[in-house]
């Protein structure tokens, strides 16, 4: 069964695909050495050998974005024309203080936008674990809301806190020595998460 359709029935057909990674820092590959070392170009590389016919991965990712600034840059997500969209999010709204409800119907509505006018498949990637946001009290309220939002729109959700609780132990690690300056990845990160994310799509299709 695929849970990616419109993706999955490009890659059946032999045709290129389109991406489009949209959310704040994590996305736009803050922490990185350089760009080719962020999310993005981790992901695509890792995509290309299951998508031969070609693969591009958009980067629509700013730092510090929460829910209302990422509102603001939606129209330009859909003109992408994107195939699959992966939203990421729920990080900056807790450091805004933002209420978790008004986060939650921002991105529902949003969401509905995008599978409404865009006709694409729709991916949500959940937020980190990291040093800042587990000093904040209001973060379980934010990491627990939205894989439930996914749950209600029937959206593939990509655990990523989770996921990174993994990583330090199977790679004996520190949280720290995974994002350094206590929020962001670093390199090896960035390598961890973007394999890890290309890996998800392609079994999401079932290719």
């Amino acid at each position: 069964m695929s849970h990616f359709p419109r993706l999955t029935r490009l890659l059946q057909a032999g045709s290129s695909v389109k991406i489009c990674l949209f959310g704040s820092s994590t996305v736009e590959g803050v922490g990185a050495s350089s760009p080719e070392n962020g999310l993005c170009p981790v992901v695509e590389r890792t995509l290309q050998p299951f998508m031969p016919n070609g693969v591009t991965v958009i980067n629509r990712g700013i730092g510090g974005n929460g829910a209302e600034e990422m509102h603001d840059r939606l129209q330009q997500v859909i003109d992408d024309r994107a195939d699959l969209v992966v939203w990421q999010g729920g990080t900056n709204d807790v450091w805004k203080e933002k209420s978790v409800s008004s986060f939650i119907d921002q991105t529902r509505d949003d969401l509905e936008r995008l599978r409404r006018e865009d006709g694409c498949d729709l991916g949500m990637i959940g937020p980190q674990w990291c040093k800042m946001l587990e000093e904040l009290p209001n973060f379980p309220a934010f990491r627990d809301a939205v894989p439930a939002l996914a749950i209600e729109m029937n959206i593939p959700f990509f655990n990523r806190y989770a996921l990174m609780k993994s990583w330090c132990a199977e790679y004996d690690m520190t949280r720290e020595q995974l994002s350094p300056d206590g929020l962001h990845l670093g390199d090896f990160g960035y390598k961890l998460l973007g394999e890890a994310v290309a890996r998800w799509i392609v079994e999401m299709t079932g290719i």
